[in-house]
């Protein structure tokens, strides 16, 4: 039952190129010409980084570990979606039946 260090590289490799593409999107929208720090660059080495781990667990092609790691953790995070969301609604539940106030007309 338990996970093999190829496939938890994969999953750490496959999230953090995830937030890698999601950074550099947000720093290609919200470019300017008086940002010049140094995100950009180490957000492109980690990302790098992160291909190369996903590269070497896989032992397929840059491309086709690329794809392996990205729907390994986007599977990861819809896996985690579904107990976070259980563990809301759980609250929420629990928020509305203990609450003793009475519902009137808000004006």
């Amino acid at each position: 039952m338990g996970i093999e260090f190829s496939e938890a590289l994969l999953l750490v490799s496959g999230g953090t190129l995830l937030f890698s593409f999601f950074a550099l999107v947000h720093f290609a929208s919200t470019y300017n010409q008086h940002n010049r720090s140094l995100a950009i660059l180490s957000t492109i080495l980690i990302g790098s980084a992160a291909l190369y781990s996903a590269t070497i667990s896989t032992g397929h092609g840059p491309l086709t570990s690329l794809e392996d790691a990205l729907a390994a953790a986007i599977i990861g995070i819809l896996e985690l979606l579904t107990i976070f969301l259980g563990v809301v609604t759980m609250v929420l539940f629990r928020i509305s039946l203990l609450t003793k106030r009475s519902v009137g007309a808000s004006s």
